[in-house]
């Protein structure tokens, strides 16, 4: 990954660490408290475009591709990720969920939520193993294998940005 893009990345995450505790600080029965977690979720949505164009350009300039290739990956990579991006809405609506229950988070939300949590990472790691065999049948492993390697270090890097700016259950 380039610098520029290293910084881009991190911007964008930076914007998204920075207005996810405000959106959970928020107590959605006021309405100041839900037009500021509309915007807040509005800047969650522009953040995720940013992020979704980003890892484009970083996927691209590092799979080294030839045309041939090329012309077979870029469709199912746009597959792969609208799956992938359906899971990233469930994250949001998660995240969304744990914020308006925050203050008073009850023993059966919790649960539901720690549920929903864990359906979103299977359905992840679900849309990894399904899409693995056709990767493979339009790539050479090795360059699979950098494909996976870059998904995973993205999604760790996304995912340890936003479980910095998450509050602990109380």
């Amino acid at each position: 990954m380039c610098k520029q893009q290293t910084v881009v990345l991190g911007v964008c995450l930076t914007i998204l660490a920075l207005m996810a505790p405000a959106a959970l600080a928020q107590q959605p029965a006021q309405p100041q408290a839900e037009a500021a977690k509309a915007e807040a979720m509005q800047d969650v949505q522009l953040t995720r475009a940013m992020i979704t164009a980003e890892r484009q350009a970083i996927v691209t300039q590092a799979m080294d591709l030839t045309q041939e290739e090329m012309q077979a990956f870029w469709p199912l990579y746009r597959e792969y990720r609208l799956e992938a991006a359906k899971v990233g809405d469930r994250v949001v609506a998660l995240i969304s969920a744990y914020a308006d229950a925050y203050q008073d988070l009850s023993d059966e939300v919790a649960d539901k939520l720690l549920t929903e949590f864990v359906g979103v990472e299977k359905e992840r790691a679900r849309i990894k193993v399904k899409y693995l065999p056709k990767f493979k049948k339009v790539l050479p492993a090795r360059k699979v294998a950098r494909f996976y390697q870059l998904e995973n270090k993205l999604d760790v890097t996304i995912l340890s940005e936003m479980a910095d700016t998450i509050p602990l259950v109380r």
